[in-house]
């Protein structure tokens, strides 16, 4: 629900009178006020994982129930619970940050893998905790939200330990399981006993009995559990304590290391408990509609509780402004036994204001304890831009530090907007955590921005490798930005190890199969080099630049990829990988742009220089739009860049024999302010009246939106989206529909092509020999012939054919005082006929050829 103001910070009465007084009349016509109430529930997989070091540790999430939109959850990894060996981030693992994990509707699982770093140290297991939070959608928090995250030590001799030093069970959990820890060898079989050594809890199946007293450990395991059953009673008696400690270990020649001792606590559920926030902070869209905002009960379920939810207006966000101050459900009640969590409902009000984010507070009073207060931040989504790698590949060797790569903002650096950043091994020959450090983290653009930068750290080893690479992505955009492309981008890293040589790219990197085209090859360790082959066929006019940089003359080949192999005294490149292909083609190929930058509103006139243009048959396209180009010679195009949204888009060339292949040379990039583009309709057919939700880019501004031609009445809601509705003279059947703005008109694609399916009218006459005097109430200027034989496009099938009976038609000049005629089939002959189209309003005489009636049924006027 759009709910905007424009006397912000003016709240009063009368303002909220005014919004009552709105609501009310949303409701009474059927406007429907979008709720986000929790209906997917999720919840850490495990209260404890365990990995070794230098081995990655995934962290797996369950959802369970449904949701009708994206719910972000987030992992924060913090230090080791109290008196246990501390992981350090950095040391013992990589730190990722605050991990989001995104869950789409129908997802039930996500996971995230730790890494963790071999360190070569006989140092013992090291813990940190991991716990699970809400961020933003219709989602809750399940039980367990808190984990322990053991590295295991591999590099002494083994030693025994528990995994923490306390965990917590509820009363009537059943059977239970604790976690030892053999780090160290883990080769062959060992075992230590778990002992009892105190506590105030009572065994032997009164508040727990011990149901498996031994730590087993299998040749190569890890870790092994004792068990144990935790029982149900019916007394207030607090919780209790179950002390442990170790006794008879065999096959540890390194003893026990810390922790020693294990607390179980055992949580009594038999008193009446309290209820609390399930967080300190949330975090909530602007266009959420309502936001939900977890009360749980913990320590007990006997006898019922109830709490007050309520705003506090001491922060930046304006009440019944930003948020309505008055929850939706402002008391919560849990009857005698019941547990578990309900929600505090708040209404976010959204507006089309570029703001920094705002946060306001929530509070709850009544049978209540803890976590009484949370800060709610609510984040804008009223931002602008396009986000994009400024490169698809960057290069750096792997002794040379961090790699840095640019994101840049286009289209608008309006607002706040984030998105996600992260490496990623998919179609990599470099290894995660072997080669480079995986991360991933969230880019923030303040308003204004338009780059910000992030580093990837390569991990210098003594191994004869050559270049390896992988992958940068970025995903989930937010506050209103949209990603560009390139979203991936390719990081080489270079061997400082090897004297191989290795290509770290080929340009051009396509070119004719007769060969001729001349290529620079770039990459390391190009010194005396003796050969370079394309597909095994050597090129000529080899010359070797530098140590780093390569021309020759490209050889003869059949079309397709081949692989480019330098060859010198040391041996030869690795062709893993795509940096040394090279692609021959029977058709046009692309080997430079001049300029290859132009603004987005397409006045920039383009020199295309390459192989195997023709004279005729040849289309131009960039990014798929089809460019007015004219032929210079062989090797040569101009083309008009057409408008487009800013950001870097492809070019490319089709002749007869083909069409170019994608590479570097053809990237184009737009600049300046982005001309709209129509990216989807929905829905794409319909009815003249069908209100239309029109989604692409660059759209702010508009000032006309048409359907075939035909202006219609529209509402700007964002830079991406548009809402109209289809006028009433819209052609029938299949039609353009285009944005203006002062910034161009949008180009025509066919995401912008709409099918009005209105049912056309039709008007019948009846015609008498000889003549009959008809008013022509068909549609407007339609051809006189077109008329006759019933063509409309699409077809109408309830028109009919009748040119074979009419001999003509005439119509009165009044200026003129004498007839005019038209006579069917003469439309070519110069001179034969007065008119060839009819006229609203005009009269007409119809001339049958033969004696009897004819019934003519034509379409009528729209």
């Amino acid at each position: 629900m759009r709910i905007t103001t424009d006397n912000r910070r003016k709240p009063g009465r009368l303002a909220a009178l005014l919004m009552v007084t709105l609501l009310a009349a949303m409701v009474a016509i059927g406007y429907r006020v979008q709720t986000a109430e929790a209906t997917g529930t999720a919840s850490l997989r495990a209260t404890t994982y365990t990995g070794n070091e230098g081995d990655p540790i995934s962290i797996v999430v369950n959802k369970s129930g449904s949701h009708s939109g994206n719910v972000v959850f987030q992992l924060t990894f913090t230090g080791a619970p109290s008196g246990s060996n501390t992981a350090v981030p950095g040391g013992d693992y990589v730190d990722p940050g605050i991990v989001q994990l995104t869950f789409l509707p129908g997802e039930s699982q996500d996971s995230y893998p730790l890494s963790t770093i071999e360190d070569f140290v006989n140092d013992g297991p090291k813990t940190l905790t991991v716990t699970l939070s809400l961020v933003s959608g219709d989602g809750a928090l399940g039980a367990p939200t808190n984990a322990i995250i053991t590295i295991l030590d591999d590099d002494g001799a083994p030693t025994y330990s528990y995994q923490s030093s306390a965990v917590s069970f509820a009363e009537g959990a059943g059977a239970v399981t604790v976690t030892v820890i053999r780090s160290g060898s883990t080769s062959g079989t060992a075992s230590v006993d778990c002992s009892v050594s105190g506590g105030s809890a009572t065994g032997g199946g009164d508040d727990y009995s011990v149901t498996d007293g031994t730590a087993n450990f299998a040749n190569g395991a890890a870790t092994a559990t004792c068990g144990f059953t935790i029982d149900q009673d019916a007394s207030n008696e607090g919780n209790e304590t179950i002390a442990l400690a170790f006794a008879n270990p065999v096959s540890f020649g390194g003893g026990g290391v810390a922790p020693l001792t294990m607390t179980i606590t055992i949580t009594d559920d038999d008193g009446t408990g309290s209820l609390h926030f399930t967080s300190a902070t949330y975090d909530t869209s602007e266009s959420v509609g309502s936001a939900s905002f977890g009360v749980t009960r913990t320590g007990g379920t006997t006898g019922a509780l109830a709490a007050t939810c309520g705003t506090t207006d001491l922060f930046s966000a304006d009440p019944d402004v930003d948020y309505d101050s008055t929850p939706d459900v402002p008391t919560l009640n849990w009857s005698n036994g019941e547990g578990g969590t309900k929600y505090c409902v708040i209404d976010i009000l959204e507006d089309s204001l570029v703001e920094s984010p705002e946060t306001f507070g929530l509070v709850i009073t009544g049978d209540v304890s803890g976590q009484t207060t949370a800060t709610v931040t609510i984040v804008d989504d009223d931002g602008t831009g396009t986000l994009q790698f400024s490169a698809t590949t960057y290069t750096d060797a792997e002794n040379g530090g961090a790699i840095t790569v640019v994101v840049t903002r286009t289209g608008g650096t309006s607002g706040t907007v984030t998105v996600d950043i992260s490496t990623s091994s998919s179609g990599s020959t470099a290894g995660a955590d072997v080669d480079y450090v995986a991360d991933s983290g969230l880019l923030t653009f303040v308003n204004g921005d338009s780059s910000e930068t992030w580093t990837i750290m390569p991990i210098d080893d003594a191994i004869v490798e050559g270049t390896e690479h992988f992958h940068v992505v970025l995903s989930n955009p937010s506050g209103g930005a949209v990603l560009g492309s390139p979203s991936t981008a390719q990081v080489n890293i270079t061997d400082n190890e090897s004297p191989l040589p290795s290509i770290t790219d080929i340009t051009p990197a396509s070119g004719t199969i007769l060969g001729g085209t001349v290529v620079t090859i770039y990459g390391v360790n190009f010194t005396g080099a003796t050969s370079v082959t394309f597909g095994g066929y050597a090129c000529t006019s080899l010359s070797v630049l530098t140590a780093n940089t390569i021309t020759c003359v490209t050889p003869a080949h059949v079309a397709g990829t081949v692989d480019v192999v330098v060859t010198t005294p040391a041996g030869s490149n690795s062709t893993t990988g795509t940096a040394n292909d090279y692609t021959y083609t029977g058709g046009p190929t692309i080997t430079s742009l001049s300029p290859d930058t132009g603004l987005a509103n397409g006045t920039t006139v383009v020199t295309i220089s390459g192989t195997g243009f023709t004279a005729s048959g040849t289309t131009v396209r960039f990014d798929g739009i089809v460019a007015i180009h004219s032929f210079v010679d062989s090797e040569t195009l101009v083309a008009v860049a057409p408008a487009h949204s800013a950001g870097v888009v492809d070019v490319s060339v089709t002749t007869p024999g083909g069409t170019s292949p994608n590479t570097i040379a053809d990237d184009f990039t737009y600049t300046g302010a982005s001309v709209p583009v129509v990216t989807l309709l929905s829905p794409a057919s319909g009815p003249i009246g069908t209100t239309v939700t029109i989604a692409g880019s660059g759209l702010t501004g508009a000032t006309l939106v048409t359907f075939g031609g035909v202006a219609a009445t529209f509402t700007v809601n964002s830079d991406a989206q548009i809402t109209a509705s289809v006028p009433s003279a819209t052609p029938i059947g299949t039609v353009d529909v285009r944005v203006s703005t002062p910034s161009g008109t949008s180009a025509n694609t066919a995401a912008d092509n709409f099918n009005n399916t209105s049912s056309a009218t039709t008007v019948t006459y009846t015609l008498f020999f000889r003549f009959t005097l008809i008013v022509w109430t068909g549609q407007n200027n339609i051809g006189a012939l077109a008329a006759l034989k019933g063509l409309e496009n699409p077809d109408n099938p309830n028109t009919n054919n009748v040119l074979a009976f009419i001999g003509a038609i005439w119509r009165f000049d009044a200026a003129t005082q004498t007839f005019k005629a038209y006579f069917p089939g003469s439309d070519g002959v110069p001179g034969a006929n007065d008119f060839t189209t009819l006229q609203s309003g005009v009269g007409y005489f119809i001339a049958l050829l033969n004696p009897g009636t004819v019934t003519w049924t034509t379409l009528g006027a729209q």
